[in-house]
């Protein structure tokens, strides 16, 4: 199964099948070889992603469409069919099959909607033609690259990654109002528990359809491909629409998975993201060879090579760099692009998704200052931590900027002289041929000063004679 599970609307059961190829096989073409200016081609390729169909309703135009992903021994590729293709694609395909595809038109891929390592993707028309192969030898099942849990802090927000884990527990269905869509708009959320053999477990969350629709039990073996990264208390997973979910896949990996977990994972304990390091309750505790101070920073270079460095630091704020907090952003969930107002109608537009709201989703992105007894920093603030520190969303901070100089200026007071621990990320960048380290704060918290003396007294306790 490519997704747990895709429903279909009841007026394709039973629709016409795609026929089954007869006579010589035709001589076939790589998917990595497709391009915009060759259009004589056959590919033989695998489902291994099958969309729903989804409608969309414009001003200026509607319809629907359904989306597959294609596979051969070269590489992947999206392709999309619309409208009057539905009706006659959307029975022939099938996920797990294997096709003979020939005459869809190759265009630039949309990124958005496609998390594939394809600059192309395909759109199915009047002249597409999908015969059914039989013989699939050397046709490859999904691919995945697997990124082990551990890992995900080397792994920026909004990246998209695959993962291989077990379901270690399964949250209730829970309806939440988007923060800037709608009163009565609703979305659906399903919130898992996956582990790993990295020792860790994170928060993956499932939306609308596949939220309602997942019906897997605890421990069961799920490959996720297509997962966005979240930095929401440290790492979170989220599936978007465009990935997908295949439970207790016939791989080696998820063999092994399951052997290790059988004997070993279950009754182990997880090291998690919800802290810097996975502690308990509302503080912070820390391990005394995850600590840096602020001239060990220095000192070490760390953000100095060409792979980012991950530290962490107990320190607190001692500036708030308040005269830009925050940039329009794109209201659409998933879109944090800059919004930009049409002075004309006052509406602000995202030319990513080429929408237009009445107002914009405003979001942090600001430094501050950080100091310890050994030096100080400039740390860049992104939404979730300023969030964190400020106590509110950055629009309510914009309109207190605007209309209550007093209160804007309590609320930065507020948060200024804080002691807490920051999990950062410390990476050069270069803008106008100078190059220099930026650090930015992927997760903070108060420390917990119980958990800190006792740190404290083992390191007295190390030094003594």
């Amino acid at each position: 199964m490519s997704r747990v599970e895709e429903s279909k609307p009841n007026a394709y059961s039973g629709g016409a099948m795609a026929p089954v190829h007869t006579g010589n096989a035709p001589i076939l073409h790589p998917i990595k070889d497709l391009n915009p200016y060759h259009n004589r081609w056959t590919i033989r390729a695998r489902v291994t992603q099958k969309s729903a169909i989804k409608s969309w309703n414009k001003p200026n135009s509607q319809g629907r469409l359904f989306s597959v992903n294609l596979l051969d021994d070269s590489g992947e590729i999206r392709a999309t069919a619309f409208t009057q293709q539905v009706d006659r694609l959307f029975p022939m395909l099938e996920a797990g099959k294997v096709y003979y595809i020939s005459n869809a038109q190759v265009k630039m891929a949309r990124t958005q909607f496609s998390t594939l390592n394809n600059q192309y993707e395909l759109t199915f028309d009047d002249s597409t033609v999908v015969e059914q192969c039989v013989e699939t030898t050397g046709v490859p099942q999904e691919q995945f690259n697997f990124i082990p849990l551990a890992n995900l802090m080397n792994h920026e927000k909004n990246s998209i990654i695959d993962v291989l884990c077990v379901v270690r527990d399964i949250g209730d269905l829970t309806e939440i109002t988007p923060r800037n869509g709608p009163a009565d708009r609703k979305m659906i959320k399903r919130e898992l528990t996956v582990v790993d053999r990295s020792g860790y477990q994170v928060r993956l969350t499932l939306w609308g359809q596949e939220a309602t629709e997942f019906s897997l039990p605890k421990d069961s073996i799920v490959a996720f491909k297509g997962v966005r990264v979240g930095d929401f208390g440290g790492r979170t997973l989220s599936l978007p629409s465009i990935g997908a979910m295949t439970a207790n896949p016939d791989i080696s990996e998820a063999h092994m998975l399951r052997g290790w977990y059988d004997s070993t994972g279950r009754d182990s304990a997880y090291q998690a993201y919800d802290g810097v390091a996975g502690g308990a309750g509302s503080g912070a505790a820390v391990r005394q060879d995850q600590l840096k101070t602020m001239a060990q920073v220095r000192d070490e270079n760390l953000g100095g090579s060409d792979q980012p460095d991950y530290f962490t630091v107990k320190g607190t704020v001692v500036f708030i760099r308040s005269t830009s907090l925050a940039y329009p952003a794109c209201a659409s969930p998933d879109c944090n692009k800059k919004a930009i107002e049409d002075s004309m109608t006052g509406q602000w537009r995202c030319e990513k998704c080429e929408r237009s709201f009445a107002a914009p989703d405003y979001r942090y992105i600001f430094s501050v200052n950080v100091s310890d007894e050994t030096g100080h920093n400039w740390m860049q603030c992104f939404n979730d931590i300023g969030e964190k520190l400020l106590g509110c969303p950055a629009s309510e901070m914009v309109r207190l900027q605007q209309t209550d100089d007093v209160a804007f200026t309590q609320k930065i007071n507020e948060a200024t002289f804080q002691e807490m621990v920051f999990r950062c990320r410390a990476k050069s960048e270069t803008f106008n041929e100078n190059t220099r380290v930026r650090i930015s704060i992927m997760n903070m918290n108060p420390v917990d000063y119980v958990a800190e003396s006792r740190r404290l007294n083992k390191l007295i306790e190390s030094f003594s004679i």
